[in-house]
């Protein structure tokens, strides 16, 4: 059998277009999606803001203050500028600035669009406009407290608090490292075109190799046997590179618990390179619906774990949770989210469990089809 493997993986090597959709494809889409929004939370420029004075009481000047304030502290976050309002209002047409505040008894803002930047203007406006109430309340009800209340305010004022994504454990995570968990998974599923490979490859009538290896002496469960050892230690060590890549060269957080991970990802290679076996298995099928077959079910699966939108698989689970409980992309990816976000044993034993069940179904499946496979002449 060490033969039969070692003259499999010389001829694997040979096939330059499965080799790279299995191992390069997948760290080209990894490094793409990590210059795309690898580190997006970082990228927030610096808001251009008009300021536009109506008023003059010292109600109004106290928001001036306030925006002075948030200036000289966040100076890299927000820039402002007082102007005139048809001055202020021509800019923000041109999309030269972001918003403006107009300075007044009761301070407004303008904005022209609802993006991160628009936001944050707001959520200024309405910390404002919160401590503003709070300092009211505490003026009618219990007045000897103002002094420390303003002090309290005055230094939360001055001190820049943003809200942090972590995981339920209280570890920080990144809301995008969701598109990697998928990635991994996509590549586990790519594993099924070494394993359709592989299985034409024993066929007679499709491949003069296939009838080769027919007529030689050693039996066809031992080569199917082969085949699939190599080929899941080949799909494996790719996952691992592409692991590798992810955690050594980009720094993404993949979970601290190694063990886990390589099981995730050896399970994962049992589903993709059975799978692939299988349908490569069908004898009645043309070789291009075998591959149309694959292309739809890994990628699919794919984008119905996230990897393309990242919310819908949020939304199967809202709506149709069982398709998450049979997507083997899903089952892949959610495994990851239970080790580093939701810190779920029982889920993550869950997840583990059901991708080895379609594992053991594909290979069920596959032996039967090879078993009952006969030719009247070679």
């Amino acid at each position: 059998m060490i033969q039969l493997m070692k003259y499999r993986f010389l001829s694997l090597l040979r096939d330059r277009t499965t080799m790279f959709w299995s191992l390069l494809f997948p760290l080209i889409l990894c490094t793409l999606f990590y210059v795309t929004f690898g580190n997006i939370d970082t990228n927030l420029e610096c808001i251009d803001t008009a300021v536009v004075v109506r008023d003059e009481s010292r109600q109004a000047k106290t928001f001036q203050t306030f925006l002075g304030d948030i200036e000289e502290e966040a100076e890299d976050l927000i820039k402002t500028e007082e102007m005139t309002d048809k001055k202020a209002k021509s800019l923000l047409k041109d999309g030269k600035i972001c918003g403006i505040f107009y300075i007044d008894k009761e301070p407004e803002l303008l904005v022209a669009g609802t993006g991160v930047e628009e936001s944050v203007l707001q959520s200024f406006l309405e910390s404002y406009q919160g401590g503003l109430e709070i300092v009211q309340n505490v003026s009618r009800e219990k007045p000897e407290n103002l002094p420390e209340l303003m002090k309290h305010l005055s230094g939360s004022a001055m001190q820049a608090e943003y809200v942090k994504e972590a995981s339920l454990g209280g570890k920080e995570t990144d809301g995008m490292i969701q598109y990697f968990f998928s990635l991994i998974a996509m590549t586990c599923m790519f594993g099924c075109f070494l394993g359709f490979e592989a299985s034409m490859m024993i066929q007679a009538n499709i491949y003069p190799v296939g009838a080769r290896r027919c007529l030689g002496a050693t039996g066809k469960m031992k080569i199917i046997l082969s085949d699939f050892i190599l080929i899941c230690v080949i799909n494996f060590v790719d996952i691992l590179v592409l692991l590798g890549y992810m955690t050594g060269v980009l720094k993404l957080d993949l979970g601290d618990d190694i063990g886990k991970i390589i099981l995730v990802s050896f399970v994962g290679c049992l589903i993709g390179v059975a799978m692939g076996m299988l349908v490569g298995s069908v004898g009645k099928w043309k070789e291009g619906t075998k591959i149309a077959i694959l292309l739809a079910v890994s990628l699919g699966s794919s984008f119905l774990s996230g990897l393309m939108v990242g919310g819908i698989k949020g939304l199967i689970e809202e709506y149709c949770p069982i398709i998450n409980r049979i997507n083997p992309s899903a089952l892949i990816s959610d495994a990851f989210y239970s080790m580093t976000i939701y810190e779920d044993a029982s889920r993550y034993t869950r997840d583990v469990l059901s991708m080895a069940v379609w594992a053991v179904i594909f290979l069920i499946g596959n032996f039967f089809m090879v078993r009952r496979v006969r030719y009247d002449s070679i």
